[in-house]
């Protein structure tokens, strides 16, 4: 009897296992401003909104990011600092930076020639005292730059 019972009933509580697990993160640039410079690398302090979907606060213990600008690599870093993020609710996390002059230099020339970046933001966060430790996410968006602002800031040079 327990073989012909236990089967269904293995697959009912997997099934209710996984509906539990978190939904990702939904991670946004909010702010960026540079730290310092120098000839081999700047360092940015980038401010990370964290949207949570779930109906369940998220209890991040760490997280990385990869950010690309227009295509191209420009930036990458990480944070062991803890964060909870309320129940369909929102944390702002502060993280820092780094990329190359090289790097840097492409993106200010296209965005002399555009006049706006497009950005993708993908990492890992990490979940503390979840079941699922690891939440991949992934998230996109534009930055319009007016023309009166890239000639404040002296884009194009002339």
């Amino acid at each position: 009897m327990a073989r012909f019972v236990a089967p269904p009933l293995l697959l009912l509580m997997s099934a209710a296992c996984t509906s539990t697990q978190p939904i990702p993160p939904q991670v946004f640039i909010s702010d960026l401003r540079l730290l310092d410079s120098s000839v081999f690398e700047q360092r940015f302090q980038i401010d990370l909104r964290i949207g949570n979907p779930n109906d369940f606060a998220l209890p991040l213990d760490g997280i990385t990011f990869d950010l690309d600008v227009n295509g191209a690599d420009f930036a990458s870093g990480f944070s062991n600092e803890a964060v909870t993020v309320p129940r369909l609710g929102e944390a702002v996390l502060s993280v820092t930076a780094s990329t190359t002059l090289v790097d840097l230099v492409q993106q200010m020339m296209l965005l002399a020639e555009r006049g706006d970046l497009t950005y993708r933001v993908q990492g890992v966060a990490y979940l503390d005292s979840l079941a699922r430790r690891r939440a991949p996410y992934e998230s996109m968006g534009t930055f319009r730059l007016l023309r009166e602002q890239q000639i404040k800031a002296g884009w194009p040079p002339q």
